[in-house]
């Protein structure tokens, strides 16, 4: 079957990786010519986003209700949108609401329904999730990196009873103000021409490593190294920001930390860089930092956490490291700064993998690929097309 009319669930509430992937797949496929239609709640960021980009936005869909009248209404509203737009293929990002498209799917015969995982945890594994993932409720599962899709493969048990591919993250390279340079941003936020940058791209939350990276440079006790900490929202966890402050603070280090909020011209920013830093303990499922590092050729050192292993070869595009520990990353600061022709060959390498695989054109290529097969599934999930 060619795909050309699309319909994409992205009800979430908040701007996050998982809503950046879902909405990059949205940008992708309308630019290659698919009539896309989204599923947002009403003014949360994603459709904000959505309509900053172009995007159709359906809003009359409440997929996050509890209650049972108002998902009547969303059957009733759904079978409305499907019939009167062609929706071909349904591709939804969150189980709220979900059951909707399966029921869907039921009643007309020639609708596919993927559905795309990409949260930090493993389904609850039983029977009732194992229905609503099999064949008889959707044709496919997109996992966004391997522990994700090892979690859906053993909520089977080994089973083959479903297609699941894994589609990592893509996204446009970040863009840089051409009037930014090196010296030029370095100047500006008093980091020393001469120190060798590493970057932690971010929120503050505890899961993200910043107190470990903080340990790691004390550790290291050189002032060659500079931090600098690029801040999503530096009200977003007080607590967490009060702690990094003060470690600073208490072991001296306010001269080689730089800590920076929410940056309009974050390619600016990224040109001062030397290394990306991504000492995460926990989630990074997705890793839409790790890509945006790669964009700009600078290679990375990630602890192994969720989908970094799939991303970030060892010695090869960035340092992989072996243990979630600040003398690890100890290890691979001093390696790195220490062999520094190796280190501009990672970053060379980091720069082709984003080329070759997570574009936006590579990332859309890969979706679409896997909805074909799933297009063409084998004739064992049998349904029948019902009246409404």
């Amino acid at each position: 079957m060619l795909i050309k009319r699309v319909l994409l669930a992205i009800n979430v509430r908040w701007w996050n990786a998982e809503a950046a992937y879902a909405l990059n797949l949205a940008r992708g496929l309308k630019n290659q010519g698919i009539q896309v239609w989204l599923i947002v709640n009403l003014n949360s960021p994603v459709h904000q986003k959505a309509r900053e980009r172009g995007l159709e936005v359906i809003t009359d869909v409440a997929l996050d209700s509890y209650n049972p009248v108002v998902q009547l209404k969303n059957l009733k509203r759904l079978f409305f949108h499907i019939d009167h737009k062609g929706i071909q293929l349904i591709n939804s990002f969150k189980s709220n609401g979900a059951f909707l498209f399966s029921i869907v799917r039921y009643f007309r015969l020639g609708i596919i329904y993927i559905k795309t995982r990409g949260v930090a945890s493993p389904p609850r594994n039983n029977i009732f999730n194992r229905y609503l993932y099999g064949s008889k409720c959707c044709d496919g599962i997109v996992t966004v990196g391997s522990p994700v899709r090892r979690w859906m493969e053993g909520l089977f048990g080994g089973n083959r009873l479903q297609n699941i591919t894994t589609v990592h993250y893509g996204d446009t390279p970040v863009s840089q103000n051409t009037e930014s340079n090196r010296e030029s941003s370095r100047t500006r936020h008093n980091i020393p021409e001469e120190a060798f940058v590493l970057t932690l791209l971010g929120r503050t939350q505890q899961i993200k490593g910043h107190l470990i990276l903080l340990e790691a440079l004390k550790l290291i006790d050189d002032p060659v190294f500079h931090l600098l900490f690029l801040i999503k929202d530096k009200g977003e966890y007080p607590d967490e920001l009060n702690k990094i402050e003060q470690f600073i603070k208490s072991n001296n280090l306010n001269k080689q930390v730089t800590m920076l909020g929410f940056q309009d011209d974050l390619g600016g920013i990224l040109s001062t860089v030397d290394c990306g830093v991504i000492p995460s303990t926990a989630s990074e499922v997705n890793c839409r930092v790790c890509v945006e590092f790669f964009s700009l050729g600078i290679p990375v050192v990630s602890f192994p956490t969720g989908t970094l292993p799939d991303i970030v070869e060892h010695k090869k595009n960035g340092y992989l490291c072996a243990e979630k520990t600040a003398m690890e990353l100890v290890r691979a600061i001093k390696w790195i700064y220490g062999n520094r022709d190796e280190f501009i060959k990672m970053g060379e390498k980091a720069l082709k993998d984003y080329q070759e695989k997570y574009t936006l054109e590579a990332f859309t290529s890969n979706m679409l690929a896997f909805y074909e097969t799933c297009s063409n599934r084998d004739s064992e999930v049998n349904r029948v097309k019902k009246p409404v």
